[in-house]
C-alpha cells in the first residue's frame, strides 16, 4: 500500500512538472494594425462648401527614391481631396481663397522617428516597431486660413505594404485618410 502510494506521489509528481514546460510565444504581427491620434487644438469649424487647399510637407532626407516619394503623396494628396469632397468642403488650388490649410506629410520610421514626430509635431500613435515590417506614419493637420493657427493635428502609424498592387495601395490610402479624417469631423 505504502509502494501504490508512493508511486502515485511520484507520478502525480512528473505530470504537474510535465505541466509547466513553456513553449516560446511567436510573435504575432499583424501587417494591417494602424495606430491613430489626433488632438484638437482650438475649437473651430467649417461649414459645408468651405474652400480647403493642400500644403504637402516634405521630409527633408528619406531613404525613398524621390519617384516614390512623389507617388505616395499623389496617392494621400488624392485621398484627402476626396474624403474632404465626400464631407462638403471644396479644394481650390489657390490657397489665398482658402478657409483652411491641409497639411500633411508621409515618412519611415528610418526617416523619422517616433521623437521627432512628438517633438515637431506634438503627438505620436505609437504603434510598436517590427523588426521584420518597415513603419511608416502619416501626419496631417488642419490650419485655419485666416489665423494661421493649427485647428486640428492627426497622426496615423501603420506598416508599409511594398507587395501590394497600386489599386490595392490606392484602397489602404483612402482607409488610413478616412480613419484619421474621422476624428476631425467629430469634433468639426
Amino acid at each position: 500500500m505504502k509502494k501504490n502510494i508512493s508511486l502515485a506521489v511520484v507520478l502525480f509528481t512528473s505530470l504537474i512538472v510535465s505541466a509547466c514546460v513553456t513553449v516560446p510565444q511567436e510573435k504575432q504581427v499583424n501587417k494591417n494594425q494602424l495606430a491613430i491620434s489626433s488632438v484638437r487644438d482650438i475649437p473651430v469649424s467649417y461649414s459645408p462648401g468651405s474652400l480647403f487647399s493642400l500644403a504637402p510637407k516634405y521630409v527633408k532626407e528619406t531613404s525613398l527614391k524621390p519617384e516614390q516619394t512623389q507617388a505616395a503623396y499623389r496617392l494621400y494628396a488624392n485621398a484627402i481631396i476626396a474624403d474632404l469632397n465626400s464631407h462638403g468642403f471644396k479644394n481650390t488650388e489657390d490657397a489665398s481663397n482658402s478657409v483652411f490649410h491641409v497639411g500633411f506629410g508621409i515618412a519611415l520610421a528610418s526617416d523619422l522617428s517616433d521623437k521627432t514626430i512628438n517633438d515637431k509635431f506634438g503627438i505620436t500613435p505609437g504603434l510598436p516597431s517590427n523588426d521584420e515590417l518597415r513603419k511608416g506614419s502619416f501626419l496631417i493637420y488642419i490650419e485655419d486660413a485666416l489665423t494661421g493657427k493649427k485647428v486640428w493635428r492627426g497622426a496615423v502609424q501603420g506598416f508599409a505594404h511594398e507587395d501590394k498592387s497600386e489599386i490595392e495601395r490606392e484602397q489602404r490610402t483612402a482607409v488610413i485618410v478616412s480613419r484619421v479624417m474621422k476624428q476631425f469631423y467629430a469634433t468639426n
